[in-house]
């Protein structure tokens, strides 16, 4: 799949957003990974050529990466933390480590939870001692007729189809999003 990358003004301020959906676990977690590597090693690559040109690059990296914030395609390939205060120049946050780590998720699978539906920050967002736009929070949109209420996937996201029937849901993973903020001038 291809990554899409986005480089742009948005107020004031040069962001390079990389919208991503990482190849599917199909054939199991272990034998499927390295593509998901290599899709990680795809985006690290232009992230890196970017951050040489401009190590103050604000750059965020999302999507459906098929992969939880513990996986090699996240923490070592993209290299991004879950523990903000260790983010350093030119690395990455992520801030689902730990909603992770707490069994949080935004699709479950064999009841047990995953969160693919990541989006990891540059340290530029992330540094408080500069003017522009700055991580804030991280949220994971799950309202109530988002739910399935009953059968095999009870409280889990109410997918649009089940089995090939339209059931009228909306996805079978939860959106995620970040609140940023800047100061006001």
């Amino acid at each position: 799949r291809d990554i899409l990358w986005v480089k742009g003004i948005f107020l004031g301020e040069e962001i390079h957003v990389f919208v991503n959906h990482w190849p599917s676990r199909r054939g199991g977690e272990a034998k499927s990974s390295p593509k998901r590597e290599l899709a990680a090693s795809v985006a690290k690559k232009k992230i890196d050529e970017i951050l040489r040109e401009d190590p103050n690059a604000k750059i965020v990296l999302m999507g459906d990466l098929n992969d939880d914030p513990t996986n090699n395609s996240i923490k070592k390939i993209i290299g991004a933390k879950g523990n903000l205060e260790s983010v350093g120049k030119g690395e990455f946050y992520n801030p689902w480590f730990k909603m992770y780590k707490n069994g949080i998720g935004t699709l479950a699978y064999n009841d047990s939870w995953n969160l693919f539906d990541q989006i990891v920050l540059s340290e530029s967002f992330t540094n408080v001692n500069q003017e522009g736009f700055r991580f804030y929070k991280a949220k994971i949109f799950k309202k109530p007729e988002m739910l399935s209420t009953e059968g095999r996937y009870k409280g889990y996201p109410k997918r649009a189809y089940s089995f090939g029937k339209y059931i009228g849901g909306f996805s079978d993973h939860f959106p995620t999003y970040v609140i940023m903020v800047r100061q006001s001038k």
